[in-house]
């Protein structure tokens, strides 16, 4: 089973999760598109969604690739293996799985240093017999000034190209 996880406290424009077991598809299925608004602290680490595949017995298997589509402008975007805990799935045959905890990915934006105000990322997933766009909205509130902020803010910093979804670094959070 291949799904994406929901998140408390995102909203969603479209489905809260898709799965693929159960479900016929064609060989070929059409580019799914989804919107997704969310909102963070800047100089904070948002958590955009979770990924995880699972098998019927809720064992992990490998999640879905992600691939960064549009970097965001103000920031950058990563994925992190982390463990997930199945909150939802909208199709399938796997509801005895939700509340287990799997090994998968976590998708991390993280402002620029000094950053507030909107920003926003497109990605997609790739499923077996799917790819899924997604697109991201951030709003990224302030956070209260230090001399350490006003510093970290002078520098301008590089943007993010587009491939492959990167690894998060290990001391991220």
């Amino acid at each position: 089973m291949w799904c994406f996880l929901h998140r408390h406290g995102l909203k969603f424009a479209g489905a809260l999760a898709l799965c693929l077991a159960g479900m016929t598809l064609s060989a070929r299925a059409v580019d799914a598109a989804e919107e997704l608004t969310t909102s963070g602290q800047a100089g904070r680490p948002v958590i955009i969604r979770e990924h995880a595949g699972w098998d019927r017995y809720c064992e992990a298997i490998a999640h879905p690739a992600l691939f960064l589509d549009e970097p965001p402008r103000h920031g950058s975007v990563c994925a992190r293996i982390a463990e997930i805990r199945i909150q939802t799935l909208a199709a399938g045959t796997q509801a005895q799985c939700i509340g287990r905890v799997v090994r998968g990915v976590r998708l991390v934006y993280r402002p620029d240093a000094g950053f507030a105000g909107g920003d926003g990322l497109r990605y997609a997933v790739q499923y077996p017999l799917q790819r899924k766009s997604v697109a991201v909205s951030i709003a990224v509130t302030p956070e209260a000034p230090s001399a350490a902020n006003a510093q970290a803010s002078m520098a301008l910093p590089s943007r993010q190209a587009a491939g492959p979804m990167p690894e998060c670094p290990e001391l991220m959070f």
